[in-house]
């Protein structure tokens, strides 16, 4: 099957502004060439600033504001949509084909009994796909019981949607380097084709703890960067092992 990149865009690249500009660039340049793939977020620091000119300082857990109220969690939701908003009208300014998903769209992300995040209809995100649309996708899930909408951790919505999405493709997590290489280095220059987790630091992506989480989870993930993405003929970047 063809392999699907489901890349984990975490809060330092969203704070990028550049960053979004290049992401929309280098798929913009690969056309038809560029290799499918579908982009995860959360909240990101936009989250911080609105929360911040409310007169809110929140901690995170595993990368989720821990929200104190309904306004708080109302604030929240909004931010989340208005980064998936900009990710899109980024791609979209340079004609790229694109969607942006909310994951409480059409109950793409659940929240089994058991506390298990799961993505139990992608039908029609495959179909997108197929399509070479590239989804934009917000790790937002509604509360069975209260109807209500909060963030999940982007790692568990990354890893719901691959463990999903893996009847029609072969998933492939890709975590982005915040270094010029694309994947860790091989210690004379180079980019090494694996490693094991323990190597994967801070100095190389921003979330050491995403990746082995990812990593432990079973699904193969891919330290690189846009470069190794989408120039050359092939993708290219360091393999994680666990």
């Amino acid at each position: 099957m063809q392999s699907l990149y489901v890349v984990y865009l975490d809060r330092h690249h969203l704070g990028d502004d550049l960053f979004l500009k290049s992401l929309a660039q280098h798929f913009a340049d690969a056309g038809t060439e560029a290799p499918p793939c579908i982009l995860v977020h959360g909240s990101g620091e936009k989250v911080e600033r609105t929360l911040e000119a409310q007169g809110y300082f929140p901690d995170r857990t595993d990368g989720v504001i821990e929200v104190e109220s309904e306004e708080q969690r109302r604030l929240v939701e909004r931010a989340v949509r208005e980064v998936n908003q900009e990710i899109v009208a980024a791609l979209t300014d340079q004609v790229v084909s694109t969607v942006g998903i909310q994951g409480v769209d059409r109950g793409l992300f659940e929240r089994e009994s058991d506390g298990t995040l799961r993505a139990p209809n992608v039908g029609w995100v495959s179909a997108l796909l197929k399509q070479h649309i590239v989804p934009v996708v917000s790790a937002l899930v509604e509360d069975r019981k209260t109807g209500r909408v909060h963030e999940v951790s982007t790692v568990e919505a990354v890893q719901a949607l691959a463990q999903a999405l893996d009847a029609s493709f072969d998933p492939v997590v890709s975590v982005l380097t915040i270094a010029d290489a694309p994947g860790l280095p091989d210690g004379t220059g180079g980019t090494a084709e694996a490693a094991g987790v323990d190597a994967v630091t801070d100095e190389v992506v921003p979330n050491p703890a995403a990746v082995q989480r990812l990593t432990g989870s079973g699904l193969p993930v891919l330290v690189t960067n846009l470069q190794g993405l989408f120039t050359g003929a092939e993708v290219t970047g360091t393999r994680v092992r666990p």
